[in-house]
This record gives C-alpha cells, structure tokens and sequence, in this order.
C-alpha cells in the first residue's frame, strides 16, 4: 500500500467504522419484538432501551451525523440530508442500533467476554494502522484519532473495538460448526456457471381478453365458488387529535438575527471547503539501512535546496520519492481538502501558494518536501443567497420542537377520550373524524398514516393512544366504532367479479393455444420457422446463465427451472406463470467447466459458507430479538432529528 493510500485509508476507514459496529452476518427484519412506547415509558433522553442496554438521543445524534457526513463524503455533497431522510434513513440507522445491542445482549447472556489484551492486539494488527508491516505508534495512531470530525478519544475507540470483537465471538459460537462439504461445492459451481440457449414463447391472457364471452351465468358461479375472495376486512372510524406540524410551521416568525445567527454557527454549511493539488517527495527513516532522522533530514533539506533553485520537482520525486505509489507520477496526489492528509503534512500544505515548495516536513511516514501546484480557494454563499433555506429549516426545526412539546403536554393529560376531548379544548384544537378505513388504507384527515393504522387496529373502542407520529405530525387517537368484516352481496362487487372471470377465462384459453402450440413445435424441425409462420412472437437468447433475463418472461424462476432440466432440441410442456402461458425450446446447453471448479472451489466454498451463516445467524437473532424487550421512544427520535 502506498503512503498516500495508507494517508486517506486511515481517515475513510474510520469514518466508516467508527461510531457504529455492524455485525457482518446480521440481515434482520426491522420491527421485530418492538414496541413503540409512550414519553412515560423511557428516560427523556432514550430514544431506545434493547434489554439492559439504552440508545440515548446524544449516542443517536453522533452516529446519525457521522452516517450522513460519510453519505456525502461519497457523493460529493450532492446527498441532501432531506433526501436521505426521506428514505428512511434516520430508521435504519436506529434500526442498525438496536440489532448491535441485541447482538451484544445475547453475547453477554452466553458469558462470551473480550480482555484488554485481545482489543489491543486488534487494534496493532488492523491493516489500516500499519505502515510498512508495523502499527504506526501510539503517538500517530492518537494524532489519527483526534483528526477524526468530531473527534474520538482512544477509550471509545477501544470500547467499540471490544463490542466488535465480541460480535465476532458470537457469530463464531452460533454458526462456528457449519462446513460445506465437496458435493455441495460442486453442486454451486454447476449451478452458477452452466448456461442454456433458448427460444421462448409466451402466450399472454391479455392478448386473449376480446375473445372472452362472460355471461351472468358465469359472474354468479365465480361468486359462489370465491365469495371469501371478496370479503370486506374489518373496518374502523376514529376521533383523533393532530397537532399540526404544517399550521405551527405557519405560524413562526423569524427576525433576521436569528436567521443570521444559525448562518453564522452553521457556517460550514454553506462553505465549500478550499482544495489544493501538490506534489510530494517522501524520505523515510530505514534504520535497517542505516539511516537516521538526521541524514534523512539533511537529505530531504538538499532536495529542497535543489527544488528551489529550478530543477524539475517531478523529476525529482521519481528520482528520490520512497512513497511508490505516486513516484512515477512526479509525486503528484491530486486534489484534495482538509482532513485527507495527517496533519503534520496538512498543516504545512495549506499554508503554500501554487508554485510554493516547502521546507521538510516531518510527519510518521518519514521527511516530505512539498510542491503545491493548484490552490482551490473555499467558496461560501452569502447570508442572503441560503437566507430563505435557512428560514425554512429553523421554522421546521422549531415547528417540530413545538408539536413535541405539546404533545407531551397532552399525553401527560390524558388517558381517556374525555380527557382528550378537553386537551383539545383548552388548546383550541377539534378533535377530528375519520371515515372508516381498514388497516393500512389511508385515514380521513390524516392520509397514509401506517403507524396509526397500525395502532388503531390494537385498541379498544374508549382506550386512547399517542402521540403516533404521521406525516402531518404527532398524533392521538380513539376508536370510535368498528365494522366487522362481511362479504357484499354479489350486486356490489359485479364489476369486481366480471373482470375476474375475464381475467381467468383469458388465461384458460392462452393455455390452450401453448398446449395446441406444444404439439405443433415438437413436431417441427426447426422450431422458430413454425413458431413464425403460425405468428407466434419468438423470443431468442444466447447462452446466459441462471438469474439472466430470459426474453419474453424476463427474470422468471419457473421458466428458468424447466429451461436448465430439459435436454437440447427439447420442446417443454406449458408452464404456466402469472397470467401467461410459456413455451420454452433449449437450443443449447453448456457444462461448467472442471477447470473453472479447480480454480474457484475455495472461493465458492467460502461464498456458501458465508452466505449461510448469515441466514442461519440472520435466522437466531430473529428469535433472540422476540425474546428481548425492545422499546422505542419515537417522540425522541423526532427531537434527535429535528433538535430544538
């Protein structure tokens, strides 16, 4: 690994793994053995509990910040945190918590344990703090930390190293026994690389639809057969309470001072960071050689000398640089920002002007002579540019605020629909009805509210529940009365019936046109000319293998299945899949190849063995998370997201 690779591996590599440890066989289901709770049921500032464990709103805000900054690391700003937010990742961040506590909850229930001196040896043996094959030093490995935004003291570091070593032990004491043995090796290697040619034809029902006749004979039989098809589920009306992030929004007014205020504290924000591009020439200190910090010194201040005084400093670095990877290049390491180099070599960096060559600089890499050839200056946007983003934002921030407090106001008032009826009153709010809705339809007032809908299908009629955050905000809700399922008479749900017996008898007579087909193509000696001339539409591949896009079906498990069984020249016989019937016609079938299994059989038998530990661990802390109680503060959550 080159200096500059070890110089950018060190900062990315922390970015990514630091603040939150995610187990590498954990795919769990979000929700599971969850119960969002009320203000009461947690400390005010827990968003979480996970057994004995608590996810507390500063724990949330300082993994949900490092996440987002590393999103737009890797897409260059251009990922909003508004966009992110919008898909889900505010959940699935807080989600990632819980499934690590879980994990370490049941770590501790087995008695697994981690000492001191494994975290460390750990720590002096992970690649990124290594240079040349040695750990850096304690001091270059602390200057690293603390370069880290924000940045992390050495006994967090070594708490998450423990939980991540820990996370091993456990995956290794649940799946630790699993072997795949020869037979299923080989069995993969076939299944992945054998490939079929084929020719397909489909026949679709909807191409049959205009020949279809469908009598009231034929309306009324459906209907007796599949009433319960039809049934109506359980339907329920509400009375609720919103508090109306949207009307409070409206509401705020804003000076200038505290619009220029936020833009003053934010400031970086609005700012995009100065870059410069140098070159570099690297000496480094080889005691096996004989050098010392003197001679290297002395060495680097020559080549500065000679820099300086006109002699080409690419040349130079390919002559003398020790950094291999950027030598042939001239030393040259590109743009970069603030952050990206250690910061002895930064410091120095960003104080040149393009042409500038520095005076040595020490660094734990060895003596750099440095060459800046481009300066980016850092561009911000001005107050008024930004002022109405900032507007809306601390309007957002304070309308949340404001719909959580007064939220919790209310629920510490009410446990009844009475109670909440005078809530409203003395706030000058009315309470709402809904229309009746069934779970997961949307609700009168309210829209898509799934957490409501949810909710309301787990109360009684006179109990009450909130505050349930909805895309309007928080919300309190009561069921005001249920209609039980039922199944319509046949006159309301005609139309529903007559599109169905279109839909099926449309499919009954593609089949009998492929089973017609069948007969006619495996009589054929060149399938697609018969298949052309009676005018069906013929789909033809080259050879792919599984999970390819077939044509005319595309991505299809059933088709694939009988295309791989089937002998070449070997017409199938119908398969019927969705709402059409296919005909498939192997042209061509070619093996694996031995010498392809000889040279992927460990890395096939290590893929499997990866893949089902994961489902088999993924599988246990499914059951394992069922028997924890997990409890989730939602109102917190929305303060960690949207702080006062």
């Amino acid at each position: 690994m080159t200096m500059l690779d070890q110089m950018r591996k060190h900062k990315s590599w922390l970015k990514w793994s630091l603040g939150l440890v995610v187990v590498a066989f954990i795919a769990l289901v979000p929700g599971i053995g969850m119960s969002p709770v009320g203000p009461e049921g947690l400390p005010s500032d827990v968003i979480a509990r996970v057994g004995e464990y608590e996810i507390s709103l500063l724990d949330f805000q300082r993994v949900y910040r490092s996440q987002l900054n590393n999103y737009r690391l890797q897409s260059d700003g251009e990922v909003s945190e508004e966009v992110l937010r919008s898909l889900g990742i505010d959940r699935q961040i807080l989600q990632q918590m819980i499934d690590e506590y879980a994990a370490l909850t049941e770590a501790q229930r087995l008695g697994l344990t981690v000492g001191d001196a494994e975290v460390r040896e750990r720590i002096v043996t992970l690649p990124e703090f290594q240079i040349d094959g040695q750990f850096m030093g304690g001091v270059a490995f602390d200057e690293l930390l603390q370069s880290q935004r924000p940045p992390i003291n050495p006994e967090q570091f070594d708490e998450e190293i423990r939980q991540q070593i820990l996370l091993e032990r456990l995956q290794t004491a649940v799946t630790g026994w699993m072997i795949i043995s020869d037979e299923q090796v080989v069995e993969e290697h076939r299944r992945r690389n054998e490939k079929v040619k084929v020719n397909v034809v489909s026949f679709d029902a909807i191409d049959f639809r205009d020949d279809v006749e469908v009598t009231d004979e034929d309306i009324e039989l459906l209907y007796g057969e599949e009433a319960v098809n039809y049934e109506v589920s359980e339907k329920r009306q509400l009375r609720f309470l919103l508090v109306d992030q949207g009307t409070i929004f409206d509401g705020i007014n804003l000076t200038d001072d505290d619009l220029r205020q936020y833009y003053d504290t934010n400031l970086s924000q609005y700012q995009t960071p100065g870059q410069i591009r140098a070159r570099h020439i690297l000496l480094r200190v080889n005691e096996d050689e004989g050098d010392t910090e003197e001679s290297v010194a002395a060495r680097a201040a020559e080549l500065t000398e000679e820099a300086r005084s006109g002699q080409d400093f690419a040349e130079l670095a390919r002559l003398y640089s020790d950094d291999e990877g950027t030598a042939e290049n001239g030393g040259d390491l590109g743009l970069f920002g603030r952050g990206r180099m250690v910061p002895e070599f930064e410091a120095v960096a960003f104080t040149l002007n393009a042409g500038d060559i520095s005076d040595p600089v020490k660094s734990s890499f060895g003596y750099h002579v440095i060459n800046v050839t481009e300066n980016q200056e850092e561009m911000t946007q001005s107050f008024e540019t930004v002022r109405e983003t900032i507007e809306n934002v601390l309007r957002q921030q304070q309308a949340a605020s404001r719909a959580s407090d007064l939220s919790r106001a209310i629920s510490a008032e009410v446990t009844t629909p009475e109670d909440l009826e005078q809530a409203a009153m003395s706030r000058g709010y009315e309470l709402q009805e809904s229309g009746f809705a069934a779970l997961g339809e949307p609700i009168l007032g309210l829209g898509l509210a799934q957490q409501v809908s949810s909710q309301a299908f787990q109360i009684e009629p006179g109990e009450v529940t909130g505050p349930i955050p909805t895309p309007a905000g928080p919300a309190f809700i009561t069921v005001i009365a249920k209609q039980d399922p039922y199944i319509p008479p046949i006159d309301e749900v005609r139309a529903e019936v007559r599109e169905d017996v279109i839909r099926k008898k449309s499919l009954t007579l593609a089949q009998e046109r492929a089973v017609e087909a069948v007969v006619e193509l495996r009589e054929a000696e060149n399938f697609v000319e018969v298949a052309e001339a009676a005018e069906f539409t013929v789909g033809s591949s080259e050879l792919v293998t599984r999970g390819a896009a077939l044509p005319q079906v595309g991505i299809n498990v059933a088709v694939e299945t009988v295309a791989f069984s089937m002998e070449p020249g070997a017409v199938s016989n119908v398969i019927e899949s969705g709402n059409s019937a296919i005909v498939v016609h192997l042209v061509e079938r070619e093996s694996a190849s031995d010498e392809e299994l000889d040279t992927n059989r460990d890395a096939i038998r290590s893929d499997l063995l990866f893949s089902r530990k994961n489902q088999f661990f993924g599988s246990y802390m499914e059951n394992i998370k069922e028997k924890i109680d997990i409890d989730i503060d939602f109102e917190v959550l929305e303060q960690a997201l949207n702080p006062a």
